[in-house]
């Protein structure tokens, strides 16, 4: 787990007097400021137009050997294939076997080494056999014309980021050190902020930036200095798309998944380093923890995590400790006051280095720094929900879908007529008719996606003063792929292709490594996800319950607590907290005259949102926090 970064320079670039030093320099600064994803080791390489940095967070292999840049050490390819990667290879001691039984020679016990030794074998088609979370740039000198590749897994667990123009391009893991290039343009996306707004994060392959873009999940890009080329080497259709065993019994079913999660953590548990567990007491922490404590057959030495608030309405600690107990692991308790959450939130901009505005976050990064002190590596239940069908928004949707039958126009007349008949709606009511309302299927995940729409699209735009070209919803171009597919399938392709992507990895991701913490999910290891592909939908939703086959094996190995427990989730206070201590913010970005200076949000349009928050008359909390955010961003990376 690291932090990656890199240019190929144009021609023009590459022939400027003195420009292998100033490579050199501009390759340290990129990897400065990301120094804390990988705080135990830098390195870097140039050769003519190109050059890596890399910052590594020793995980596997932690003699100096295993450092990156690594180039191949032997055989036809030395030295002409090198790689600076980020993540985790977790299949890497079965694909080292299988190469070096076709000659192969290693000289490092590290997966980095891995990834060069497939490439020089069976070179693009390499990336589809790797089951992990990466980010990797991999060059090919033996080419006439060099080759950069820019390799993401196949969820996007793991972020990579990049710039193009006039025959030169960048990348890094996150958007920070592209900022130390001065021909990257700080100029805003509008089409970005207006998503941003919306869902709280950007989704897709856009970045905050218009000069600056992500490789999606499951994608390879190739540049050879004059020409980009780009392909998905995994399509997530098959997700959803493949052939159901409808066959398979819930008996089968279960004795199969019971074994697939042992493989799983004791694969992905795999580090020369120290390993935790997250563990809230739901049921995805809970069976991994389970799984885990199997694998190892020693309950003490297995180290789990958790966070606990005063207000019980957040606290999941009673959850799990019971869990924790009944395992026997070596559990600890995190206890958090509001001024300890409080006291990140200047910090946040250093660790998410464009607006990201789930309000958990602020949870996220004290767990992380918390579990930092015992352990380098730990496991959570990210992807569980996304793919056993563990929302209740997902749940919603479900519900919804017979509406989709009824024409727009009536159901808007008929929601009309309600709303003149009742008069006063509560919020939750007002929020409840405008969903109702939808055009199309793409608007109608809008509202369940994120932070469930915290303004109808036509208000949001009337708060950005940026000419705004509000494109096509991330949401259309999946419909657009996935038609064929039933509703409940779709439903798990647009989680996961979005909203897992953009917030649950991105928060993640930036939480654990923040502090220096790598963060591992096992529900979307290969092996699980191709099962969750597999089994019938009957088996992850039935009778109304949310995660069936993962609800009856907690039961089986854990307890029916554990099984029934509905979801919870990390949360703040945020509505309240905005009405008291964190009120500051409000007056600080967004005032007035600030707003007038930038230029960029109307300041009537803002002034009333926070008017009517502050004197209780409406809840804007999530689209303030999302406000807040933008303007904490812009005072750092695009001033």
């Amino acid at each position: 787990m690291c932090g990656i970064s890199g240019v190929y320079l144009s021609p023009g670039d590459a022939a400027a007097p003195g420009s292998e030093f100033a490579l050199q320099r501009q390759l340290e600064k990129m990897a400065d400021s990301i120094a804390f994803r990988g705080p135990d080791a830098s390195g870097y390489w140039t050769r003519g137009r190109l050059g890596l940095a890399h910052r590594r967070l020793k995980i596997i292999d932690l003699s100096d050997a295993a450092n990156q840049p690594m180039f191949l050490r032997g055989g036809e390819s030395a030295g002409k294939l090198g790689v600076v990667f980020n993540g985790e290879i977790y299949n890497f001691r079965e694909l080292r076997a299988e190469l070096q039984g076709l000659g192969a020679r290693f000289t490092t016990a590290s997966d980095t080494e891995v990834i060069l030794h497939a490439f020089a074998k069976w070179g693009e088609a390499s990336f589809s056999r790797f089951n992990g979370i990466f980010a990797f740039a991999l060059v090919d000198l033996r080419p006439e014309t060099p080759r950069l590749w820019l390799v993401r897994d196949r969820f996007g667990v793991k972020p990579l980021f990049y710039a193009s123009q006039s025959g030169r391009m960048a990348f890094a893991s996150t958007l920070r050190p592209l900022l130390e290039l001065d021909w990257v343009s700080r100029d805003l996306d509008s089409t970005a902020v207006f998503h941003f707004l919306k869902f709280s994060h950007v989704p897709g392959e856009s970045s905050i930036l218009r000069s600056v873009h992500q490789i999606a999940p499951g994608t390879a890009l190739c540049f050879d200095g004059t020409h980009e080329r780009s392909h998905r080497y995994w399509d997530p259709f098959s997700l959803s798309g493949a052939a159901k065993d409808d066959r398979l019994d819930e008996k089968s079913a279960l004795l199969e998944l019971e074994g697939i999660l042992k493989r799983v953590v004791a694969r992905q548990s795999y580090a020369d380093v120290p390993v935790g567990m997250f563990l809230s007491g739901g049921i995805d922490s809970s069976l991994l923890t389970w799984a885990l404590v199997e694998s190892r057959g020693d309950p003490a030495s297995v180290e789990t995590f958790t966070i606990g608030y005063d207000e019980a309405e957040f606290d999941e600690t009673p959850h799990a400790e019971a869990v924790a107990k009944q395992l026997g692991t070596k559990h600890r308790t995190l206890r958090v006051r509001s001024e300890d959450m409080i006291d990140l939130i200047p910090d946040i901009p250093t660790w998410f280095d464009q607006p990201f505005a789930d309000p958990s976050l602020l949870s996220s990064l004290l767990l992380a720094r918390y579990a930092r002190q015992s352990v380098t590596v730990a496991l959570g239940g990210d992807g569980g929900d996304e793919l056993f069908f563990g929302y209740s928004y997902q749940k919603a949707l479900l519900q919804i879908e017979r509406l989709a039958a009824v024409p727009t126009s009536l159901r808007r007349a008929a929601f009309s007529h309600i709303s003149q008949t009742v008069g006063h709606f509560s919020h939750r009511g007002q929020k409840l008719l405008e969903i109702l309302q939808f055009e199309n299927q793409a608007e109608l995940f809008q509202y369940f996606v994120g932070t469930i729409g915290p303004m109808r699209m036509d208000h949001l735009r009337d708060l950005v003063t940026l000419p705004l070209e509000t494109g096509r919803a991330p949401f259309q171009t999946v419909l657009d792929e996935i038609q064929p597919l039933k509703w409940e399938e779709k439903i798990q392709q647009v989680f996961v292709r979005t909203f897992l992507v953009d917030t649950v990895l991105a928060k993640t991701d930036r939480a654990g490594m923040a502090f220096g913490l790598e963060a591992r999910v096992p529900f979307l290891d290969d092996e699980l996800a191709d099962f969750s592909s597999r089994i019938p939908f009957r088996m992850k939703y039935a009778q109304g319950s949310t995660k069936s086959l993962l609800r009856k094996l907690a039961a089986k190995k854990l307890s029916n607590r554990v099984a029934l427990r509905p979801k919870q989730g990390f949360s703040i206070p945020l509505r309240e907290w905005l009405r008291g201590p964190i009120g500051y913010l409000l007056d600080e970005y967004l005032n007035p005259v600030r707003l007038r200076r930038e230029g960029v949000l109307h300041p009537e349009g803002v002034r009333e949102l926070v008017r009517a928050h502050r004197s209780g008359k409406r809840n804007h909390s999530h689209l303030l926090w999302s406000l807040i955010s933008l303007q904490m961003w812009k005072e750092r990376y695009a001033a």
